[in-house]
């Protein structure tokens, strides 16, 4: 009886302990890699930035994901970072990609063409609100949400890192 209760007090607290400590979700996102003005931005830079909202609703793993995002589009985060692109070196643009990661290692990467506005064009934001409220603290501050995929397979949450290779 007394190993029983035992057993139980042990799974009970490292349950505990588990739920007590999600991932961390860090503070800002840091724009790097090949840009020309790496930065970090704050939920401030994000709620000041020009701002465009846009509607999904994409299958998970876990359910739907569906809402109304607001945030900042990527391509204008990293033309105000300044992607570093070889002069004289034919469309460039297309042979760069841009990875998004999450503060749980999970990551997505994007073509820089596919949302660079003189090629692809697809829409890809950087959004820090759902449904006119700041996102949930277990999404972080910021998620990467693409309008134009089936899957939110590449909806990056709590963002850390925006690299461009």
């Amino acid at each position: 009886m007394v190993r029983t209760c035992l057993a139980a007090v042990l799974c009970l607290g490292f349950s505990a302990a588990a739920l007590a400590d999600p991932a961390a979700h860090s503070d800002s996102v840091a724009i790097k890699g090949g840009v020309d003005h790496p930065k970090t931005l704050a939920l401030a830079d994000l709620q000041h930035g020009p701002q465009t909202t846009v509607t999904i609703s994409q299958h998970t793993g876990h359910g739907t994901l569906a809402g109304a995002f607001t945030g900042v589009p990527l391509w204008t985060l990293l033309q105000e970072a300044g992607v570093t692109l070889e002069k004289g070196k034919k469309n460039d643009l297309i042979h760069h990609t841009v990875t998004v990661t999450g503060s749980d290692g999970y990551n997505a990467v994007l073509s820089l063409g596919e949302i660079a506005p003189e090629i692809g064009d697809d829409q890809a934001v950087i959004a820090w609100q759902k449904d006119g409220t700041p996102l949930e603290s277990g999404q972080g501050f910021a998620r990467l949400i693409i309008p134009g995929d089936k899957a939110a397979s590449r909806a990056v949450s709590a963002i850390t890192t925006i690299e461009v290779k």
